[in-house]
C-alpha cells in the first residue's frame, strides 16, 4: 500500500471530522481553446474528489479576440486578495503561465508575497521556497534521441528553438549532452535559435537552415529536433514551400504533445508531457506541504512518454498493429478485371471493414475509390465521403480513434495493392490516407476538448445574453442568475457586490448564495466581506465537498465585486461568460443609480466622518488646488505600508511642506497621525473576522509585529484589542 496515500488520507479526515476540510486554489493564466490548462485542472479536480477536497480556481482566461479588454492582466492581479488563509489553506501555482504578460522578478515578488500559504509550482518559473511538479527534460530528449538513434540510426542532427524560451534553452543543453553520451559531434551551423515561436521567424530560419544544409535526400541532416509542436508544425510547412518531404527527406521532432503537431502535413512524434497527472501529482505534493508547513520539500518529476508518429519516419502503433491485420487481396488481380467485376470485389472488401455503414454508404465510398484513382480529384472524393462519416459519427458517440485508424489502415492496404504497379497512381493514393488519417485525428481532437471549450458556441447563449441585457435593477440580475445558471450546467453562485462602482476591490456585501441556503444562514444576507479572503465558511456548502472558480466583476477599469461560481460543467471558459454578462448588467444598473465613485475606499464612510475633521466650506480647498479626499484615499490604498511622507508627496505632485500643512488644514491630523487613525479603524472592521488573528490583523496594516499593534490601538481606543472586540461582538 502507498504510505504516502495513507498519510494523507488520515490527515484529511482528522481535519475533516473537526470540520475544517481542506481547500486548495490554483493560480495562473490560460488560453483555454488549449488543452493544457484544461488538463492541469482536470487533473486537479480529480485529485480534489479522490481526496475529498474542496476547490477554487483563481486561473484567469487569456483573452479571445481583440474586442476583450487588453488589460486583463491587471484586472486578474486582484484574485491574488483571495489567495489567503482562511480562504485557501494552500495553492497550486502556475507561475510561469504570467511570465509573457510581466516580467518574470515581478511574477516571483508577486508569489513570493503569498508566504508562508504552502504552495506547489506546476511551471518552468522557480521561486523561492516553493517546490515545483516538472517534467524530466533529461530524461524526455533521452527518450527521444535513443528512438531517433537507436531505431531510425540517425547521427546528423540540427536543433531549432526559441532563444526566450528558457525549457527551450533547457532542452537545446540536454540535446546537446546526449550528443556527447552517444559520442556524435555536432554539426556545424545546426543550432537556430529564433526570437520568437511566430511562424515569420521560422520562415526565416528555414531560409538560413537551406542555405547553408541541402536537407534532400538526408544529405547533411537527418533529423531536426525543435523544443515545442507548434515550432515543428511550422518548420514542416515552410519547408515543403523548399521542397523538401518530411520524414523522406528530413525527419522532424516536437516537444509538448499539443494539437498543431497531430494536424501537421506530417503528424509530428512528440513527448507527451502529462499535463493532467501533473495536475493531480501537485495537489498530492501540496497536501504533503499542507501536513507539514516546516518540512522542506524538493521538487518532485513526472515520467513524460514518446509518441510517435510519422514525422520521425515511422508510423503510429495502431497503424503498424492494424497492417498485421489487414484484410487480404490474394488471388484477385486488377489485370483482365472488369470494371464492374472490380467494383464488386471491392464493395465485398468496404462492406467488412465498415459493417456498421449502409449498403448506399458503401457504395458511395466505392465510387469516391474510383474517382480518386482514375481521375484524381481535389479535393479527394474519398477525403470528403470520410467527413460525411466523421460528422455523423460523432452526433451519436465519441469517436474511438484506434477503431477509425485501423479502418483506414485495412482500407489503404486493399487500395494500394491494387495500383501497386502505377507510380503516380500509388503517391496520389497515398497523399489521400495521409489526410484522411489526418482528418480523423482532427475529429477525435475535437471531440476531445469540445466538452471543455465550446463555450462560446451554445445554442441559448445569445437569449442569455439578452435577459442579462434587459435586466435594470439589482433584483432582476439574481433573478437572471437563478433562473439562468442552471442553463449553463453551474450549480451555484456566491455573489458579493460593492456599495459602488469603485476603481478597486474593497468591502462588499454577500448579497446572493445559490441555491439558497438554511434559512438561518440566508438571514445573515446581506452580509459585510471585510476582505475576499475572509468570507466565512459558513456561506459555502455545508456538509460536502465544493470546488469553486472566482470571478472579479469588473467594466474597463471599474468594479463592482466578484463572483464564485460552482464547477460542474469542465467547460471552463464558460464562467468566464457568466462574468462578462453579470458584469456588462451590474455596469448599467450601476450607472443608472449613481452608484459611482473615483476611488475605492476600505472604510465606511461613517467611519471616515468620525476621524475627520473637515470644514463645511469647501471652497478654500479647491482653490489651493490638493483635496482631503486625494489625501484619505492615498492613505487607504496603502493601509498596509510604513507612513512615507516623502513618497506620498511626490505621487501625489506636492512638495512635502504643502502636503503636511494641507494636511492639518483640512483633517485636523498630521499624516502619520491619520494614517494612525485610518488603521485603527479598519482594524475593528478586521477583528470582527473571527478566523483573522492579531498577528495577522498587524501584518495586514503594515505594523511592525503584534505587540506594536497592540500598543497603538490602546493608545487610540484606551482598551486592547482583544478586548475591544469581546465588548463591540457580543
Amino acid at each position: 500500500m502507498n504510505h504516502g496515500i495513507s498519510k494523507r488520507r488520515a490527515f484529511l479526515a482528522s481535519r475533516k471530522n473537526q470540520g475544517r476540510r481542506v481547500t486548495f486554489g490554483f493560480a495562473g493564466i490560460a488560453d483555454f481553446r488549449s488543452f493544457i490548462g484544461q488538463e492541469y485542472i482536470a487533473g486537479m479536480l480529480k485529485a480534489a474528489t479522490d481526496y475529498d477536497l474542496n476547490f477554487i480556481n483563481f486561473a484567469g482566461a487569456i483573452k479571445y479576440s481583440f474586442f476583450d479588454d487588453i488589460d486583463f492582466i491587471s484586472h486578474y492581479l486582484k484574485t491574488f486578495q483571495f489567495m489567503k488563509s482562511p480562504l485557501v489553506d494552500g495553492l497550486v501555482t502556475w507561475a510561469s503561465s504570467l511570465c509573457e504578460l510581466i516580467d518574470s522578478k515581478t511574477v516571483e515578488k508577486t508569489f513570493s508575497a503569498l508566504k508562508p500559504l504552502p504552495m506547489v509550482e506546476i511551471g518552468y518559473l522557480d521561486i523561492p521556497g516553493i517546490p515545483s511538479i516538472r517534467i524530466d527534460n533529461n530524461y524526455s530528449i533521452s527518450l527521444l534521441m535513443n528512438h531517433l538513434i537507436k531505431v531510425h540510426e540517425y547521427r546528423k542532427f540540427a536543433f531549432i528553438g526559441c532563444a526566450n524560451s528558457s525549457p527551450h534553452i533547457d532542452r537545446l543543453n540536454c540535446f546537446k549532452n546526449e550528443l556527447k553520451n552517444y559520442g556524435i559531434q555536432e554539426l556545424p551551423d545546426s543550432i537556430f535559435l529564433t526570437k520568437t515561436m511566430n511562424s515569420v521567424d521560422i520562415a526565416d530560419v528555414i531560409n538560413k537552415i537551406t542555405a547553408k544544409h541541402d536537407l534532400h535526400d538526408k544529405k547533411e541532416i537527418d533529423c531536426i529536433i525543435t523544443p515545442s509542436d507548434l515550432i515543428a508544425s511550422d518548420v514542416i510547412e515552410e519547408l515543403d514551400k523548399h521542397g523538401i518531404s518530411v520524414p523522406r527527406d528530413v525527419a522532424i521532432t516536437g516537444f509538448n504533445n499539443q494539437y498543431s503537431g497531430v494536424s501537421a502535413r506530417s503528424p509530428v512524434t512528440t513527448m507527451n508531457l502529462e499535463y493532467f497527472k501533473r495536475g493531480y501529482a501537485s495537489v498530492e505534493l501540496l497536501i504533503d506541504r499542507i501536513m507539514a508547513p516546516q518540512e522542506h520539500f524538493e521538487t518532485r518529476l513526472v515520467p513524460t512518454s514518446i509518441l510517435v508518429r510519422q514525422s520521425c519516419g515511422c508510423f503510429e502503433k495502431s497503424v503498424v498493429q492494424a497492417a498485421e491485420n489487414s484484410i487480404s487481396t490474394q488471388g484477385f488481380s486488377i489485370e483482365n478485371t472488369s470494371e464492374g467485376e472490380l467494383r464488386e470485389f471491392l464493395f465485398t472488401k468496404v462492406r467488412e471493414i465498415f459493417v456498421h455503414q449502409s449498403e448506399d454508404e458503401v457504395q458511395g465510398l466505392v465510387d469516391a475509390i474510383f474517382d480518386d484513382i482514375y481521375d484524381q480529384h481535389e479535393p479527394s472524393k474519398m477525403l470528403r465521403w470520410f467527413q460525411n462519416l466523421l460528422q455523423n459519427t460523432r452526433k451519436d458517440a465519441i469517436l474511438v480513434n484506434s477503431d477509425l485508424q485501423q479502418s483506414i489502415t485495412q482500407l489503404r492496404k486493399i487500395i494500394l495493392t491494387l495500383v501497386r504497379d502505377d507510380v503516380k497512381q500509388t503517391v496520389h493514393m497515398e497523399n489521400v490516407f495521409h489526410q484522411l488519417r489526418t482528418l480523423t485525428s482532427v475529429f477525435i481532437e475535437y471531440d476531445t476538448i469540445a466538452p471543455r471549450t465550446d463555450t462560446y458556441l451554445m445554442n441559448n447563449l445569445s437569449q442569455i445574453a439578452i435577459n442579462f441585457a434587459t435586466a435594470t435593477t439589482g433584483k432582476q440580475i439574481q433573478d437572471v442568475l437563478r433562473y439562468q445558471l442552471g442553463e449553463m450546467g453551474i450549480p451555484g453562485i456566491i455573489l458579493a457586490l460593492s456599495d459602488s462602482m469603485t476603481s478597486d476591490l474593497g468591502t462588499a456585501n454577500l448579497e446572493l448564495i445559490l441555491p439558497e441556503p438554511r434559512a438561518d444562514i440566508q438571514a445573515k444576507l446581506p452580509f459585510k466581506i471585510v476582505e475576499p479572503a475572509c468570507i466565512p465558511k459558513v456561506f459555502f456548502p455545508q456538509g460536502r465537498r465544493y470546488s469553486f472558480i472566482v470571478e472579479i466583476l469588473h467594466y474597463g477599469d471599474k468594479y463592482f465585486g466578484y463572483a464564485f461560481l460552482e464547477i460542474a460543467n469542465p467547460n471552463i471558459p464558460i464562467y468566464d461568460t457568466v462574468r462578462t454578462l453579470l458584469s456588462n448588467a451590474l455596469n448599467a444598473v450601476y450607472v443608472k443609480e449613481g452608484r459611482t465613485r473615483e476611488r475605492s475606499m476600505l472604510l465606511t464612510g461613517e467611519q471616515l466622518v468620525g476621524i475627520l475633521n473637515l470644514p463645511s466650506d469647501n471652497s478654500d480647498e479647491i482653490r489651493n488646488g490638493i483635496k482631503a479626499s486625494q489625501i484619505t484615499n492615498y492613505l487607504l490604498e496603502h493601509m498596509n505600508e510604513m507612513t512615507d511622507l516623502e513618497k506620498m508627496a511626490s505621487d501625489l505632485s506636492v512638495s512635502k511642506s504643502h502636503l503636511v500643512r494641507r494636511a492639518k488644514e483640512l483633517t485636523g491630523y498630521t499624516i502619520q497621525t491619520l494614517h494612525e487613525r485610518l488603521k485603527i479603524e479598519q482594524a475593528k472592521n478586521l477583528l470582527q473576522v473571527e478566523s483573522l488573528k492579531l498577528g495577522d490583523i498587524a501584518d495586514r496594516l503594515g505594523f511592525q509585529n503584534q505587540n506594536y499593534f497592540s500598543s497603538v490601538f490602546k493608545k487610540n481606543t484606551g482598551m486592547s484589542p482583544r478586548a475591544w472586540a469581546k465588548r463591540n461582538l457580543r
